[in-house]
């Protein structure tokens, strides 16, 4: 644990209270005489339960300096904070970086120090189950007397003993892990090695958050933990900085894209498909696809790659909309303002291995098993109009919205009707359609997408769904497809309602993509000189 140095600064956080008065207390109370009334001794004896010093010996951390003010506990260690108030409170800023909502059920704290996380903690998250690593004997005896004395019997479950060994011995995964280890005033050297950093990386949850109180070492230990986890946000708490790392492939706009990925504005049949003005045509440099529209005497330019495209000047004014994929920083590109910027984040699966269900949730492997078990449905391709018919029967969005991706299946049907797979799920009784879902492949980038999804009210809960995505993997592993790419997901900003569909995409194991805001450049013709 590790925060302010309260030596460097008059006005410590150790009290509220002007310091001349405390001490007028002290020589008051440090006065009064051995023999004193009984209302004197409880007087005196009330005090100093408010107001004591005192200072042990570790064997590890080396003299701890135990101050009590106004029934508050403070732990100074090699002339820092190494527990208290101050502390406190940067606990409080750390667990607010993570999102609104979030309820998770295990908490694992590398550092416990004193222990004043502790109640920090289970005020946010009542009834989480916090795991606790210390390697100070001495620390554990303070927080046990200190900040746990009120914490509920069994909700922290404390291990003694070097992070490294402890580590490793830990079987359950956990929701948010919430690291805090220095020697004395500088970052535990330990949290840079690969082997701690892996062994978190296993025990963090897929869709989990790590976060690391980097005190004065913003720039070399967050980029060491870089190596594994994903940086997506800082924060300074009161003098503290404080980093939000996820696993890799969790949103972070910007971030690198898995190797082979493109966006589906690199694959030609998409291009073709989507163009059907004859002002409009499939533009290519550098290797890199892109549209372009002619208004007049102006080009528009339209790219999504995570290549600058060419900003060569023609005989007429260019207009370039860019929509890197990769970075954050365009040097001499403007950013479009975020009202006119729309992306959103997407879910992507890749396909390595045919045992690829492995990967999926519980939930989700236990449907697929149910799906295969029973023989009460088939799987089979159908036309447009059967397809369009099921879809609109179940009432799912708006007509205006059906239409359109409707309108979407009909142009890539009439380009290249080959790679459209439009797969529904019959009830053998009755023969009735209960779910559906259309998929459009680019096999010249590997990679197929996800259009439209739908299930009847009537067979929710059932596995029809998991046995559709179940199809779709199966059929694109024999197609040699590689990124099968579901779509929209649910970010922080986007409505409530899309929450229900996000949840089960993000059974299938996902990479999250959000690309950074798109920019734009103004390219003038080349004047003649003269």
């Amino acid at each position: 644990m590790n925060g302010w140095r309260p030596l460097q600064n008059s006005r410590s956080l150790l009290s509220r209270a002007p310091r001349h008065l405390l001490n007028v207390v002290f020589t008051t109370f440090r006065r009064l005489p051995a023999r004193s009334s009984k209302s004197h001794r409880l007087l005196q004896r009330s005090v100093w339960s408010l107001f004591s010093s005192k200072t042990i010996s570790s064997e590890k951390n080396g003299s701890l300096k135990v101050v009590t003010r106004f029934g508050k506990t403070a732990v100074i260690g090699g002339g820092v904070f190494q527990s208290g108030r101050y502390m406190q409170a940067v606990f409080r800023g750390m667990l607010r970086l993570l999102p609104r909502g979030l309820t998770p059920r295990k908490i694992l704290v590398l550092g416990l120090g004193a222990g004043g996380c502790v109640p920090v903690i289970q005020k946010r998250f009542p009834g989480v189950h916090l795991v606790a690593l210390e390697y100070d004997d001495v620390m554990v005896a303070l927080a046990k007397a200190t900040y746990l004395r009120e914490a509920k019997e069994g909700s922290v479950e404390i291990i003694v003993g070097d992070i490294r060994e402890t580590l490793p011995r830990l079987a359950m995964e956990f929701d948010v892990i919430l690291v805090d280890v220095f020697c004395g005033s500088k970052v535990a050297p330990v949290l840079s090695t690969k082997e701690v950093l892996e062994e978190l990386s296993r025990l963090l949850t897929s869709r989990g958050y790590l976060l690391v109180n980097l005190f004065r070492e913003r720039e070399p230990v967050s980029k060491t933990i870089e190596d594994v986890f994903c940086l997506h946000t800082t924060k300074r708490v009161r003098y503290n900085d404080i980093g939000l790392f996820r696993h890799q492939g969790m949103g972070r706009p910007g971030e690198e894209l898995p190797q082979g990925f493109q966006d589906r504005e690199q694959s030609r049949f998409y291009l073709e498909a989507l163009n059907p003005s004859t002002s409009t045509q499939i533009i290519q440099e550098h290797g890199m696809l892109g549209l372009r529209t002619r208004i007049g005497p102006v080009w528009v330019d339209r790219c999504v790659s995570s290549h600058e495209p060419s900003v060569s000047p023609t005989r007429h004014i260019r207009l370039i909309s860019w929509q890197p994929t990769e970075g954050s920083q365009f040097p001499g590109w403007w950013r479009i303002p975020d009202p006119f910027a729309c992306r959103f984040l997407k879910g992507v699966a890749i396909l390595e291995s045919p045992t690829y269900w492995t990967l999926w949730s519980s939930h989700a492997k236990r449907h697929r098993k149910k799906f295969l078990e029973r023989d009460q449905y088939e799987i089979q391709e159908v036309d447009l109009q059967t397809f369009a018919d099921a879809y609109h029967a179940t009432k799912f969005l708006g007509p205006v919205t059906r239409r359109t991706f409707i309108r979407v299946l009909r142009y890539h049907l009439a380009s290249h009707a080959e790679h459209v797979h439009l797969t529904v799920v019959r009830r053998l009784s009755d023969k009735r359609i209960l779910s559906g879902l259309a998929t459009i492949d680019y096999p010249d980038i590997s990679q197929s997408t996800h259009v439209i999804a739908f299930i009847h009210r009537d067979a929710q809960g059932t596995s029809v769904g998991v046995g559709l995505i179940d199809q779709w993997f199966r059929r694109c592993l024999d197609h040699q497809i590689r990124f099968l790419n579901f779509g929209i997901l649910r970010g922080p900003r986007d409505p409530r309602s899309w929450q229900g569909y996000t949840d089960f995409k993000r059974q299938f194991h996902l990479i999250e993509i959000l690309y950074p805001r798109p920019v734009f450049r103004i390219v003038f013709p080349k004047r003649n000189m003269l």
